[in-house]
């Protein structure tokens, strides 16, 4: 999936302020050396590509709100459907209820780029944190909908998982 796929994905369940929408995409900001919040990318690209996406009429700003159109949906729609599984399919609200307590570690292959692309968005979705980029600390347990998508797409001989606390993190 791409940056545009994963932004009209979040968009079809979100839809709200610029700021949000960055956090979203790209979780907790870094913080730099004078202490002001640095994030994973360039604002300029997040910009650039919501301006592409309002003139090809698949988002709409309106007072700053950021949606997706009905022609940004059925984009959306026709994208996903040449993908295994769909973005979010399950309640994102059961997993965002429980405490943070899991590590999830993955080392998928370059030939599966595209699933671990997948895979991460997914994980944004059900409330986890990237450590590293395949390293994520997020809520358990993990909806069974998910964890089907994960035997279906042959990733389980890819991903370890850890119970711990966010206590127990050093």
């Amino acid at each position: 999936m791409s940056f545009v796929d994963d932004l009209l994905t979040i968009l079809s369940r979100y839809s709200g302020g610029y700021r949000k929408m960055r956090q979203m995409l790209y979780g907790l900001p870094r913080y730099g050396k004078s202490h002001e919040v640095k994030y994973e990318f360039k604002d300029v690209t997040l910009r650039a590509t919501l301006s592409r996406l309002r003139k090809l009429g698949l988002v709409s700003n309106k007072q700053g709100e950021w949606a997706i159109t009905v022609r940004g949906k059925q984009h959306l729609k026709n994208r996903k459907s040449r993908f295994a599984k769909g973005h979010g399919k399950y309640p994102a609200s059961s997993a965002m209820k429980h405490k943070k307590n899991m590590i999830i570690a993955f080392d998928i292959p370059e030939s599966h780029k595209k699933m671990r692309d997948w895979l991460r968005v997914e994980l944004r979705l059900l409330g986890f944190e990237p450590i590293q980029k395949s390293v994520w600390f997020g809520p358990a347990p993990l909806p069974e909908d998910f964890l089907e998508s994960l035997s279906e797409l042959n990733l389980l001989p890819f991903l370890k998982f850890f119970r711990t606390t966010e206590e127990e993190l050093v």
